[in-house]
């Protein structure tokens, strides 16, 4: 990224301003050194008119229910003058739509009325009595009315009173209230702030309800209608609105560009931000018709408060990771980019908390079907979103086929996996299923639900190995995220703590893969001398392996020291706090915590297992039910065509697909989040954002 002051003299600047909008990289920022105080107050009008018709060309295309993308062609001498022609050719649009869009707008209006109406009445809506008899008895005082709990409590201390009620909401009670005549009931009612509920005519509730409900019936018909003659309008005008939305949308940015440019007697000061690549053909472009400086950003604590945009250049088939990044923050100028970290380890986790082929491939439908809902309604956030879940579910559907997992354990492995009997026979897919038998015997020993003894153990182990290589990457990409952001107190007091702490459990996971055929047990005999060293209990690991234990201990409590050190010197510094305070809550922060911390988020990875055996038992347990259901049968064929046990089934399936599914997408974002984007990523930049042309520009 690139800052360029481009001065233009007043006769070139609609040429300058095409060919800034024709690059598509280049964001407009107010002038650091401006030539003057004066702008084009005229296209700070033209701004504000062509982004007010924008948002009502949208509403047109929202309401009409279908997505335009815009086009077209804009020949353009002066942008001034294309901008109050696209505009006025924006009213003829407005104008032909007027009169439908505000009855539309009077239906909706009067639904939302209705809908309010209704939710004020639906309390009382079992009462049959009118309100006029019921409020009007010879011996009582009666009203119906809302009450909070303290309204209530307050009505029947009043022994006269009787209060009957029925709970709907949290704090909101469905009252009858009564009293014999001379209580003063109405007076007391407003002396607490509570208004009687009345009904038009003081017809009877249930009256009341149903009315309202026929006119809304009868409105959602009408509003239907309208809709769909708003729908065969835009349809059949879909040209004309995607050509104007289209000039509107480059009108709209040729505007931002003047309205912050700066304007001389002679010449014309535009100044902003360019992507780094596009800088020679900017230079080219303007040889002739512009005087062109740039400088590039300078870093962090240099940059007097300035905030350079933060533009990262991802394939397209990628992209839409960035907005998981983004509801944590976008990258600042000198972050590197946690997308490209993300694209593996989001739907790689994604797969291992959820390995069942079927309940994967139903997620891949639907996320390409919410793709294409996404697409219709235009919603950019629902189609990124979709795409995230296809590449999950894309992954789950391979870490499936390893488990050989389909819907549960029925389909592949049948009735023998189900009662654990090898007398029972397999599934109709045992012999079809890509992963045989043969591979599955060899990798069942890393499987959690694998039917192997060691299973769960390795599992863990598994799962902690891989936890701790990636809050190791983190770590230390926290270390080159400093070095890049030109801070040195950033580094040696914050981010290398963390990373030599976390290089502890990196050590301990890896140290197996000195001896790859012994993996499992070589970690274990490294932490036994872990615990050991600790506690001086059972016999200290052999040879080597016991002098590292020794010394990774150490390690991590001159990490932990030498984090502890760091807060302290960084609360005296910045947070102004005395010796003794600092030392305290620097203790608490990077000593007491950080352990905690280092514990908490490298066991946190052991939720990749425990989700992946919630699923395949809760799956089993439907399966097991079913098969009871259908009375215990000898085959998978005659269990599955009782409708009782098929719909157990498919009960136990919906549940794991919607809720399970739900919770790893939550959980795989939590890892991301708290685990790993906290050791290296802050999130507080700003997105580039740069000016185009939504059309093809003719000079």
């Amino acid at each position: 990224m690139v800052r360029v002051e481009i001065l233009t003299d007043k006769r070139n600047v609609n040429n300058v301003v095409t060919k800034l909008l024709n690059l598509n990289a280049f964001e407009v920022d107010d002038s650091k050194a401006p030539i003057s105080q004066n702008k084009y107050e005229e296209a700070r009008r033209k701004l504000g008119e062509t982004s007010e018709n924008i948002n009502k060309i949208k509403i047109i295309m929202e309401l009409g229910g279908i997505e335009i993308e815009p086009k077209g062609k804009l020949k353009v001498s002066d942008w001034f003058e294309i901008a109050t022609e696209v505009n006025k050719e924006y009213t003829k649009i407005e104008e032909k739509y007027k009169e439908l869009l505000e009855e539309i707008g009077k239906l909706r209006a009067e639904l939302e009325s209705l809908n309010t109406q209704l939710s004020e009445i639906e309390p009382f809506k079992d009462i049959g009595i009118s309100l006029e008899l019921l409020y009007k008895t010879e011996y009582f005082e009666v009203a119906l009315a809302i009450l909070s709990n303290e309204q209530r409590n307050n009505l029947e201390k009043n022994e006269r009173i009787a209060v009957y009620c029925n709970p709907f909401a949290e704090n909101k009670n469905a009252c009858i209230i009564a009293g014999p005549k001379g209580t003063n009931l109405e007076t007391k009612l407003k002396e607490i702030g509570v208004r009687r509920f009345e009904t038009p005519d003081m017809i009877s509730p249930q009256e009341a309800y149903n009315n309202v409900q026929e006119k809304i019936k009868y409105l959602q018909s009408v509003l239907g209608e309208r809709r769909k003659e708003l729908i065969s309008k835009v349809e059949q005008d879909r040209e004309w609105i995607a050509e104007t939305y289209g000039r509107l949308l480059t009108v709209r940015d040729a505007m931002t560009i003047l309205s912050k440019a700066r304007v001389s007697e002679y010449y014309v000061q535009i100044e902003g931000f360019l992507h780094e690549k596009k800088l020679k053909n900017l230079l080219d472009e303007l040889e002739g018709l512009a005087f062109i400086t740039y400088e590039y950003p300078k870093r962090y604590a240099e940059n007097e408060g300035e905030t350079p945009p933060t533009y990262v250049e991802l394939p397209k088939s990628i992209k839409p990771l960035e907005s998981v990044i983004e509801l944590y923050g976008v990258p600042s100028y000198w972050e590197i980019s946690p997308t490209v970290f993300l694209i593996i380890t989001f739907p790689f986790l994604f797969g291992l908390m959820f390995p069942d082929f079927g309940n994967a491939l139903v997620i891949f439908i639907f996320s390409l079907w919410f793709y294409n809902y996404g697409k219709k309604k235009g919603s950019n956030n629902i189609k990124q979103l979709s795409l995230v879940l296809i590449y999950g579910s894309v992954i789950a559907m391979i870490t499936g086929i390893l488990a050989r997992e389909f819907f549960g354990p029925l389909a592949v492995g049948g009735l023998r996996e189900l009662l654990n009997n090898p007398a029972y026979p397999n599934g109709p897919l045992y012999n079809i299923w890509p992963v045989p038998q043969s591979v599955y015997e060899q990798i069942k020993y890393i499987l959690p639900t694998g039917g192997a003894e060691q299973g769960i153990v390795n599992s863990i182990i598994l799962s902690l190995l891989l936890g701790s290589i990636l809050l190791f990457v983190s770590s230390l990409l926290g270390v080159i995220n400093a070095i890049k952001k030109k801070d040195p107190e950033f580094l040696v007091l914050d981010r290398l703590p963390i990373l030599l702490i976390y290089t502890v459990p990196f050590i301990i996971f890896t140290y197996g893969l000195t001896n790859l055929s012994n993996y499992i047990g070589q970690v274990e005999a490294l932490l036994g001398g872990i615990g050991y060293f600790l506690f001086k209990t059972g016999s200290p690991a052999p040879g080597s392996t016991q002098t590292l234990a020794d010394i990774l201990v150490i390690w991590t409590e001159l990490a932990l020291i030498y984090n502890w050190a760091g807060r302290v010197i960084i609360l005296r510094k910045h947070e102004k706090m005395s010796s003794v305070g600092a030392i305290v809550f620097g203790f608490i922060e990077g000593g007491f915590e950080a352990g905690i911390l280092l514990l908490s988020n490298t066991i946190s990875f052991i939720r990749v297992l425990v989700f992946a055996v919630a699923h395949y038992y809760i799956l089993y347990a439907f399966s097991y039910m079913g098969y009871l259901a259908a009375g215990q049968p000898s085959t998978v064929i005659a269990l599955i065509i009782n409708p009782i046990a098929l719909a157990i089934i498919i009960i136990g399936n919906l549940l794991a697909i919607a809720l399970e599914g739900l919770i790893v997408f939550i959980q795989d974002m939590r890892l991301h989040f708290y685990e790993m984007f906290s050791k290296f990523y802050e999130g507080k930049g700003r997105k580039f954002e740069p000016q185009v042309t939504y059309v093809e520009i003719l000079s």
